[in-house]
């Protein structure tokens, strides 16, 4: 009997044949298309930069062979592969509950299920959840770094695709997505200045973060291209809960030069003054003008409606998963990354009713 070429009619009987030694498997298959295995593991898989044509050959060639995917292979593969950790100090901030929003669907849409992990901004906490997420396989972090990263923390994560988010940490070997929040409170200064205000207050998150530091510097930065000095009786960069933000208010409206005008520097800071004003029973802007950070949708409904400074909050989180996809994919197929910058989107200033020039004699 020749042992020549199966022909036409008899092929799929002589193919099948072929591997009747053992368990058919994706090399088994890679050999009779005269393709890499991970060109095959990937068809099998609906991968995106497999063509459409190169999928079919190969699901039909598997078919043919009597190829059945490995069950107990399969699921560590996924263990290790559908996994992506959120890591943010807490899920009320408006910011990371859009973030979390858009991730989820996004991981959705591309097959991968989140797993959100709680902060509290503490570092030890911070190390727990990586080393659960690396030990459940997680295949990327997106994660709003804790102030103090421990250097084990660090460690984890340079062994994994990792995009930080809103913050950045020197101790991270990773890019980052942010707003530019230097940008837009630099912009709402100048606005208040630009109405005649000098006396300029300034309530904002710690500088011990990266993005409060970068907001106190854009408020004093705006001050000085309009010819105006800080006083540290105004500037007030110490901490980012409602609580703070509502003292602090209250101890600025009753000191000896009290502002004209405050600017927060976080949502949480916002209302935390706009509370401290109300129970003050404080005229805005007829006392003192107000611009808020960020634009939760009850920011309109008041009256007056809340100047603020508005973020590209869905943007920004789009950002961060498309980078850490692209970090993913090419980890996947073994194909060189681009060079990862880190990006900051701009803010823009939403002007409503609590600006306004200040009283007479003020």
């Amino acid at each position: 009997m020749s042992r020549g070429k199966p022909t036409k009619r008899g092929g799929k009987r002589e193919s099948a044949r072929a591997f009747a030694g053992g368990p058919v498997t994706i090399k088994h298959i890679a050999s009779a298309l005269g393709v890499s295995h991970s060109t095959v593991s990937r068809a099998l898989n609906d991968h995106s930069h497999i063509s459409a044509d190169m999928k079919e050959r190969v699901r039909r060639t598997a078919m043919e062979l009597g190829y059945v995917a490995h069950a107990g292979a399969r699921t560590l593969r996924q263990a290790h592969a559908r996994l992506i950790g959120m890591l943010v100090p807490d899920v009320m901030n408006q910011l990371f509950a859009v973030m979390i929003k858009v991730l989820a669907a996004r991981c959705a849409r591309a097959g991968y299920q989140l797993v959100l992990c709680v902060t509290e901004d503490d570092p030890e906490a911070e190390l727990r959840h990586v080393e659960a997420l690396r030990e459940s396989r997680a295949t990327g972090l997106i994660v709003v770094p804790t102030p103090g990263v421990l250097s084990k923390t660090a460690l984890l994560m340079a062994a994994m695709p990792v995009v930080q988010f809103s913050r950045s940490h020197p101790a991270i070997a990773a890019p980052s997505v942010a707003i530019d929040g230097a940008r837009g409170i630099a912009n709402a200064v100048r606005h208040l200045a630009d109405l005649g205000h000098r006396r300029i207050a300034y309530v904002g998150l710690s500088t011990a973060l990266s993005n409060g530091a970068a907001r106190a510097d854009g408020f004093t930065g705006a001050l000085a291209q309009r010819g105006l000095k800080v006083e540290p009786a105004l500037f007030h960069p110490g901490g980012g809960t409602i609580e703070y933000a509502r003292s602090t208010t209250a101890a600025l409206l009753r000191g000896a030069r009290a502002p004209t005008a405050i600017v927060y520097g976080s949502a949480d800071l916002t209302e935390g003054g706009l509370e401290s004003l109300r129970r003050e029973d404080v005229d805005v802007p007829g006392h003192v003008s107000i611009i808020g950070f960020g634009d939760p949708g009850w920011f309109k409904l008041m009256t007056p409606g809340l100047s603020t400074v508005g973020l590209s909050l869905s943007e920004s989180a789009e950002a961060a998963i498309s980078m850490l996809l692209r970090q993913i994919e090419a980890r996947e197929t073994g194909s060189p990354l681009e060079p990862q910058t880190s990006l900051e989107l701009e803010p823009f200033l939403i002007l409503r009713e609590t600006t306004a020039p200040p009283r007479a004699g003020d």
